[in-house]
């Protein structure tokens, strides 16, 4: 028992002796960074320069940040925080000179409000580069198409009745007039659909480059919508007619009509005629080398998805005309 108290006794004395020497290693090094931002030291720090004041129609259009290589002489201490805090220095664009595509930064001009923006106590040395141009736009204001972006299979005998449509159809952009001027519309990220059988309706984000970064989007997202529906076949007798045939001259053919085989929406099937659809034969395609008349399929009802000929083959006689 007793052998047991000294060992814990022991073990005390240890630790205290450690917790001594620790104190006395951060005192060291408190006691040695104090004395270290007490001294004076000439340090060279990049800074950004961050255009304020600017007319409310223009915009900077450089990419790239502006930054200046300031050289600084101080006390440790005062120079600490610009290794803490962000370096940014404001410009006042209002104070700058400009011509039609620049506004010209100097050092000369700029040397007491980059002084000043510094403590008292700090000495600049110097300003590296002396000049800097900033490039800027007209702000511009268009308007462009949404151009929607769809990959879709559908569930057997369902189809699209329209083509899909964005809502809303168009977007605003607001940017450099050099920016926008290259901007003709805008696209949907894809939207992918498989086995479709209802109508679509979804939100759908824009495509928008990385490289348009100054410009500002009305949107940033689309809804795609799309109508469908029940979809069959069905085919119609349609009269053909021959344009263009010479007054001199007669033209019987075979045979008079012609079927026409077309693809339409449940809804709009019985509403479907022959006279919705005009096919021609146009005579003026007759020529040395072609003795074939082909006949056309000129127009169909917006109802219908698709339509085809089902035969393209005439036979006809030509014949001049009797007096």
């Amino acid at each position: 028992m007793i052998k047991k108290n000294k060992k814990i006794k022991l073990n005390l004395v240890q630790g205290k002796r450690l917790n001594v020497f620790v104190l006395f290693l951060f005192l060291s090094f408190l006691i040695s960074m104090l004395v270290k931002l007490s001294n004076t030291y000439t340090q060279t720090l990049q800074f950004q320069l961050k255009p304020t004041q600017l007319e409310s129609n223009e915009v900077i259009v450089s990419k790239d940040a502006k930054t200046v290589n300031v050289t600084l002489s101080g006390k440790g201490f005062t120079l600490l925080k610009y290794y803490v805090e962000a370096r940014i220095i404001d410009v006042d664009f209002s104070q700058l000179n400009k011509d039609k595509t620049h506004y010209f930064w100097t050092e000369r001009s700029q040397l007491e409000k980059i002084i000043n923006h510094f403590d008292s106590k700090i000495v600049v040395k110097s300003i590296n580069p002396d000049t800097l141009l900033f490039e800027y736009d007209r702000q511009f204001i268009k308007k462009i198409p949404v151009e929607v972006s769809v990959n879709s299979s559908f569930a057997f005998g369902f189809d699209l009745v329209n083509s899909y449509q964005s809502v809303p159809d168009s977007i605003t952009l607001i940017g450099p007039e050099s920016l926008l001027k290259i901007i003709s519309k805008i696209q949907t990220k894809t939207l992918n659909l498989t086995d479709v059988n209802s109508n679509i309706e979804r939100v759908v984000a824009l495509d928008i480059p990385k490289t348009t970064q100054q410009i500002t989007y009305s949107d940033q997202s689309v809804s795609i919508t799309g109508e469908v529906d029940k979809f069959t076949e069905g085919s119609v007798n349609v009269p053909v007619t021959i344009v263009n045939v010479p007054e001199n001259l007669t033209l019987n053919f075979f045979p008079k009509e012609i079927t026409v085989i077309f693809y339409a929406s449940l809804n709009a099937y019985n509403s479907i005629e022959a006279k919705h659809f005009s096919v021609e034969c146009d005579f003026n395609s007759l020529t040395s080398e072609n003795k074939y008349l082909n006949p056309v399929l000129v127009k169909q009802p917006t109802t219908v998805k698709t339509a085809q000929l089902k035969s393209t083959e005439f036979e006809y006689v030509i014949t001049p005309k009797n007096d």
